[in-house]
């Protein structure tokens, strides 16, 4: 199921009815001036969870390039972190451009449902970061540093 979310500030693509749905393809913009990039694998709705803002789930994938990546680099994409929630805001402030689209697998959405029933025990909860900074703060989580 496709949900569809109205963003009012989504970054470099910020218009009034730009709306992102599962498998959009957006590059991100690092604290250090590189490039990123991510899927979408859900969008879930006030309807969907408790929280105060929609939650943007992302496949986060390993690419890091001082050049914003564009459609071409989806054929050798390696997935970094295969589930990221984040606040809507949080997305809306990571300096997103869309790239492109490709639908989501059931394998890529099986750490979205490990993360949901998690939720819902009280377990995991949702980042209200921008992108990079999530990122960040899992590898610092982990005792790695961020990526460059």
């Amino acid at each position: 199921m496709n949900y569809q979310v109205r963003l009012i500030n989504f970054g470099n693509i910020a218009n009034a009815s730009m709306t992102i749905k599962a498998g959009d393809i957006f590059s991100f913009t690092a604290r250090d001036g590189s490039f990123g990039m991510v899927k979408i694998l859900r969008v879930d709705t006030l309807d969907d969870l408790p929280t105060p803002e929609p939650i943007v789930h992302l496949l986060v994938y390993s690419l890091r390039n001082i050049f914003p990546p564009n459609a071409a680099y989806l054929a050798h994409a390696t997935p970094f972190i295969a589930h990221l929630p984040l606040m809507q805001s949080g997305v809306a402030q990571s300096g997103c451009m869309f790239i492109g689209y490709q639908e989501v697998s059931e394998t890529e959405l099986e750490a979205y449902w490990i993360w949901r029933e998690a939720f819902f025990a009280g377990e995991a909860g949702v980042f209200d970061l921008t992108i990079d900074d999530a990122i960040a703060a899992i590898l610092e989580a982990l005792g790695k540093r961020p990526a460059s």
